[in-house]
């Protein structure tokens, strides 16, 4: 019964429709969050995937992506009367940091949606805290969030999954917890991914999560499989001070902030990098350096391929500049045998890569 007025919810708020809708199909259980994939009862169609949690003021807080990757959080409780189509402005405050306000929307008479831009301050702080509390209508309600780093990929890898595969293909969305140890090891001798060198200059916090977030963005937009950001504890140490490491089935990246240094440009920032993968390569090497137009933006590319006799490490680095100055690198490292790596199609997915770096920044 619970899970079945998930479904109805997810309807709500994709559609605006009282339809039934069917599921959980899969299972996304993190924690204290359970859910999965859910369809229109009536015509089948796909709605999104959705993850909820129960506390003790009788509040059922649930976060969604849609099938079109459009994220929303939600509060229920079957004791309120709320009407329908009705602003619903809420207080959000993450760890005690400098509250977040945004503007909910009474979606039926127990429950009230908040969008979450992908992009937001509100999204940032829900993937990064423990604790958040929410002020409206002069109620104060606390929520501890539990493994949420967790659990908004496994969100993510279940609407991918689903919007390649199809329903039939619902399984156990939360992804593994390894490291890119396994990847590395079976590059070739000496391949390429240089953004894993030391990392200069400051380490704070705030970098850390800035890096996270572009992270966390890239991966949401590149249509990458089984894609997750990895926690602190399994970041590279040589990446962690100002830098994010993820992994998917298909390559590992990392995102690192550069900050603004005197005369150095985005080029700078390529070459030196390729540079470094040059001296990494014990076998043929091959590199690319250049800038481009990609939707009226400057993106500085970089590209470096180490291959033995069997496969091929290839990097991909896109630098785009900083609102805050400097520059932000994305590199994606994949491990291919050598049939795969001079596959023409591959510069298309690199066009998408390249894509997802820029709406990762932001405008």
């Amino acid at each position: 019964m619970y899970l079945r007025a998930l479904g109805a919810i997810a309807l709500l708020i994709v559609s605006a429709s009282s339809v039934a809708a069917r599921g959980p199909y899969g299972s996304v259980a993190i924690g204290n969050w359970s859910g999965g994939a859910f369809t229109n009862d009536q015509t089948g169609a796909f709605i999104g995937c959705i993850a909820s949690a129960n506390y003790k003021s009788g509040v059922t807080m649930f976060v969604m992506v849609s099938a079109k990757t459009t994220w929303n959080l939600g509060f229920t409780h079957n004791n309120w009367t709320l009407k329908p189509g009705a602003a619903f402005p809420i207080v959000l405050t993450f760890d005690g940091r400098p509250p977040v306000n945004v503007n909910g929307r009474v979606v039926s008479e127990h429950t009230v949606n908040v969008d979450m831009p992908d992009t937001s301050e509100l999204i940032r702080q829900f993937r990064a805290s423990t604790t958040m509390s929410a002020f409206a209508e002069g109620n104060l309600f606390q929520f501890n969030l539990d493994k949420t780093g967790i659990l908004l990929p496994a969100l993510v890898n279940c609407v991918a999954t689903v919007n390649r595969d199809g329903i039939a293909a619902a399984r156990d969305f939360v992804l593994p917890q390894r490291t890119p140890a396994a990847a590395a090891r079976a590059a070739p001798s000496g391949g390429t991914g240089s953004s894993l060198a030391p990392a200069q200059g400051p380490s704070t916090p705030e970098l850390q999560l800035e890096a996270m977030e572009f992270a966390s963005n890239f991966i949401l937009k590149a249509a990458l499989n089984n894609a997750r950001v990895l926690s602190r504890a399994e970041t590279p140490p040589t990446l962690v001070s100002n830098g994010a490491a993820w992994q998917s089935d298909d390559a590992i990246g990392f995102v690192r902030i550069i900050p603004a240094q005197a005369g150095v440009k985005g080029l700078d920032v390529a070459s030196a990098v390729v540079a470094n993968d040059a001296k990494a390569c014990k076998g043929k090497f091959a590199s690319a350096r250049n800038s481009e137009l990609v939707d009226s933006d400057v993106v500085f590319r970089g590209m470096s391929s180490c291959e033995d006799s069997e496969r091929a490490s290839i990097s991909q680095y896109f630098i785009l500049p900083r609102k805050k100055g400097g520059f932000v690198l994305f590199s994606v490292v994949a491990n291919l045998r050598m049939g795969e790596a001079r596959n023409p199609l591959r510069e298309e997915k690199n066009k998408d890569f390249r894509k997802a770096a820029l709406v990762a920044v932001g405008p």
